[in-house]
């Protein structure tokens, strides 16, 4: 058999490294156990990997955002962002929670993922590698070059493989159907739940049921369930000052006004206020530092550094926080520290220079540029790639074609009110004239983003 022939080359015994996540350095709970794995058993994971991928296609679910193709962080919050909105423009209230894993791929059964890849219909074949994989493996810790003992490992799989993600995914891929294909959203193991309601009662009541009924599955599946960091946010059109408590597990969480959600705030009025003074907090803290080794470097150096330390920070998720929701104020401060950091590049600490000649200098899109071409780009990417499905379903629901002039099709926006701008697929009008352009196969994404680039007049030799 295949998996006996290859047997040694998973029985190499991998040294855990322990990464320091956060806290203090002396609790060991605070360290992530990642395996420093030969190439040879990364080259064998990778052929395991390309079989599962083709067998199990579709079976992690549509809920799922992490460690999938055409898919990222962004799109998770994207998807829960459009969720949230199209539940309240409905009119009723609308809770959402997160559910906490104290851990997760170390607590993964090696007997329970082997009998879903017989649901899933695996070949007998690809199973004996994956058993051969996911048992009989001892482990030991390697710290500053001194091992410990081996130990067995039982249960999980190796942090660090290249296998391990897809397994995981598909290890909790029924979710959505233990929930009844309720709105849920996850990216690896964070999920978030999407519940809607006319009455806060009836919230309630269904909010408990389905936490009950998610936290009763992910025992079942031997995760460790952390209930009490369970956070709960009811969104209203016009926000709400009541706090209301719920129950998770028979575990009492309470409602907050805000929620982390892989890196964003969200906050109960779907207003980004809170975000955006964070973001902004961080990047001035940073810019200081930056200030300070600005005569060791040219302009250019500065900028990559920019790029990669402060506009990294400032732009993450832009798709989902920048739009026309965002009040004027916070577009100021976000253009007025977007020049406060070329101000810098160009050692204009007096504020001399003007606006024009910084953009020319530096060519660095503004804010609101930006969130257009980011948003843009995504679009671009997802039609293309026809995936997110829930995201491109989405989009081109929004996007109308005249049967007697099918190249003259634009985006509209079909939203009841202003909350319904949150929602992606009603802040593509900007777009229209991309439209005909987006199916054509002719034309490369790389050229579509040109186009959307002199749309949205990048050209800054033609600013001055």
């Amino acid at each position: 058999m295949i998996w006996k022939a290859l047997h040694w080359s998973t029985s190499f015994i991998p040294p855990l490294i322990p990464l320091h996540k956060k806290g203090a350095t002396t609790d060991a709970a605070n360290y992530r156990p990642v395996a420093n794995l030969s190439s040879l058993g990364k080259l064998y994971e990778k052929v395991l990997l390309n079989r599962l991928q083709n067998e199990t296609e579709g079976k992690e679910g549509d809920f799922q955002h992490g460690y999938r193709k055409y898919h990222s962080t962004t799109t998770a919050i994207l998807d829960l962002q459009n969720r949230i909105a199209r539940q309240i423009e409905t009119g009723e209230l609308c809770a959402v929670y997160s559910m906490d894993l104290s851990a997760a791929f170390d607590v993964l059964r090696p007997s329970i993922a082997l009998n879903i890849m017989k649901e899933y219909e695996v070949s007998e074949p690809l199973i004996g590698c994956l058993e051969d994989f996911l048992t009989n493996r001892e482990i030991y810790v390697e710290y500053k070059e001194v091992p410990s003992k081996q130990m067995k490992m039982d249960i999980g799989c190796v942090q660090g493989s290249i296998l391990g993600p897809r397994l995981f995914t598909l290890y909790l891929g029924r979710l959505s159907q233990i929930l009844e294909h309720q709105d849920i959203v996850t990216y690896a193991d964070d999920s978030y739940l999407v519940v809607g309601a006319k009455t806060i009662h009836e919230l309630k009541a269904k909010l408990e049921e389905l936490s009950k009924r998610h936290v009763s599955f992910l025992k079942k599946m031997g995760m460790i369930v952390n209930t009490s960091k369970t956070e709960v946010v009811v969104f209203r059109k016009k926000g709400h000052s009541d706090i209301e408590t719920f129950k998770v597990d028979d575990t009492e969480a309470l409602s907050t006004t805000t929620m982390k959600v892989l890196g964003l705030t969200f906050q109960t009025d779907m207003k980004w206020n809170f975000h955006v003074n964070t973001v902004l907090k961080k990047i001035q803290s940073k810019l200081s530092m930056l200030r300070k080794i600005r005569r060791n470097l040219d302009l250019q150096d500065y900028l990559k550094v920019a790029t990669a330390q402060l506009y990294s920070i400032l732009y993450y998720g832009s798709p989902v926080w920048m739009n026309d929701t965002l009040e004027k104020s916070l577009w100021q401060k976000l253009k007025s520290l977007h020049y406060r950091i070329l101000r810098v590049g160009i050692r204009d600490f007096k504020r001399r220079k003007s606006k024009k000649y910084i953009d020319k200098t530096c060519k660095r899109a503004t804010p609101e540029m930006w969130s257009k071409y980011a948003s843009g780009a995504l679009v671009i990417k997802i039609i293309r790639d026809r995936s997110p499905l829930n995201l491109y379903i989405g989009i081109m629901a929004n996007f109308y074609t005249e049967p007697r002039k099918p190249n003259h099709g634009k985006f509209f926006d079909n939203s009841q009110g202003k909350i319904g701008k949150h929602r992606l697929e009603n802040r593509l009008e900007f777009m229209t004239e991309l439209g005909p352009w987006l199916d054509d196969p002719n034309i490369g994404n790389d050229a579509l983003r040109r186009m959307l680039k002199d749309k949205l007049d990048f050209d800054f030799e033609r600013h001055l």
